[in-house]
């Protein structure tokens, strides 16, 4: 069987943490007995069972790095001195590795603390080695070194070949987890931001759906109430003026043909592939359109007068904003402006704003109006352009709604 690559031999590791535990346990575990085979001859003064369980209990600290670092740390510092004074020395690693264990897994501030808790001990640990040698005990040779006058100086040499490897693990395991930190920060963000995402793409959806039923709104009052209308309007004339009532269901008929045609385009442009669904494809009235509007309540029976002034904007939201306000307003005058002589409309427009005037003659309803959602979806869409609206009765009778709507000179 071919070897594995280096990369998916990385991937493996990273995948299952316990086998890369299991493998570094088993490599300091052949090194501690290869080291003990070495101290064998001559043999050491402690017994045997103490060189295999300090073995032992480094295989554990080794195994158990990853999940308690700061405890087998502290495991292996022990290990270490204990070693020193009586082992193999094998132990000496364990501090190396578990201290990499702790820069990786745990906060930097943690890590450095460590570092110089077991640098005070191993310092200590330094004196216990001079010591040992000084009384003819060496770790490995047959023979015990050459002493120096200088105890000092020995401790030193010995202390600095401690703390050395200790620093560079040190700076290697915090080099480490502060990678791994990065790595799980970005894992994080990307998470965070795919689940903003699907919030606003839900925030999108619930807008949309929100504008659709605004839109259904407008066209079945308007059209419900024009064919109420003209339906009255055709019973009453049926049996003095046929041919007027004729042509006013076929005003109806025309009406409902309409307003079919306006459902479909409602209910086309809502898409069921899961996407948010718009408008934006279909086609949409506006501030040129109301012309034809104010001649539709004129056939329903609804007296309007249409005073337009200034150039429209070229915007289509906002035309088609000024369009519903209007066709709101005037359904409303024709469901409840019984008795109306006169439904005047005025539209101005300026550079940065519009100005919408509907207001009828007929006398105030018993009760006044009914609250519905009319006046509602009038200052929904007058919100969208930072406008203001006001309805209510007027100073001379009838019923007024007065909308301003406002845009910049870059939108219109």
């Amino acid at each position: 069987m071919l070897p594995s690559p280096p990369g998916a031999l990385r991937r493996t590791l990273l995948r299952f943490p316990w086998l890369s535990d299991a493998i570094t346990a088993g490599l300091y575990g052949l090194f501690a007995a290869g080291l003990a085979l070495i101290s064998a001859n001559p043999p050491l003064r402690t017994p045997a069972w103490f060189t295999v369980m300090l073995l032992l209990a480094g295989v554990a600290t080794v195994l158990l790095r990853r999940h308690r670092p700061v405890l087998m740390l502290v495991a292996a510092t022990v290990l270490c001195v204990l070693s020193l004074a009586g082992g193999t020395g094998a132990e000496t690693v364990l501090p190396l590795i578990t201290l990499f264990a702790v820069g990786t897994y745990r906060s930097a501030m943690t890590a450095w603390a460590c570092y110089l808790a077991t640098s005070v001990v191993a310092s200590g640990a330094a004196w216990i080695l001079i010591e040992r040698t000084r009384d003819g005990l060496p770790l490995w040779e047959p023979t015990a070194p050459p002493v120096s006058a200088d105890p000092l100086n020995d401790w030193l040499n010995a202390a600095i070949v401690m703390l050395v490897p200790l620093l560079v693990a040190h700076l290697f395991g915090v080099n480490a987890g502060q990678r791994r930190r990065y790595v799980a920060a970005l894992v994080d963000r990307a998470v965070q931001l795919e689940r903003e995402r699907d919030q606003q793409a839900e925030i999108a959806r619930a807008r949309e759906r929100e504008r659709i039923a605004r839109e259904m709104h407008d066209v079945m009052a308007h059209s419900v109430s024009v064919m109420v209308a003209l339906s009255e309007g055709a019973r009453v004339a049926a049996a003095e003026r046929p041919t007027e009532s004729m042509a006013a269901m076929a005003q109806v008929a025309e009406t409902g043909r309409h307003t079919l045609g306006e459902l479909r385009r409602l209910l086309g442009a809502v898409r069921t592939d899961g996407e948010t669904p718009t408008l934006e494809h279909a086609p949409q009235p506006g501030a040129l359109q109301l012309t034809d509007l104010a001649a539709q309540f004129r056939q329903a029976g609804l007296p309007v007068r249409l005073d337009l002034a200034g150039s429209a904007s070229a915007d289509p939201a906002v035309g088609l904003t000024v369009y519903r306000i209007v066709q709101e307003s005037l359904t409303n005058a024709l469901r409840h402006a019984r008795g109306a002589t006169q439904v005047t409309v005025g539209v101005t427009w300026s550079a940065e704003s519009v100005t919408i005037v509907v207001q009828d003659d007929a006398p105030a309803a018993p009760g006044g109006q009914p609250p519905g959602r009319g006046i509602l979806g009038i200052r929904e869409r007058a919100a969208l352009f930072a406008g203001s609206v006001e309805a209510g009765p007027a100073a001379g009778g009838g019923w007024r709604v007065l909308v301003r709507l406002f845009w910049t000179k870059e939108r219109a």
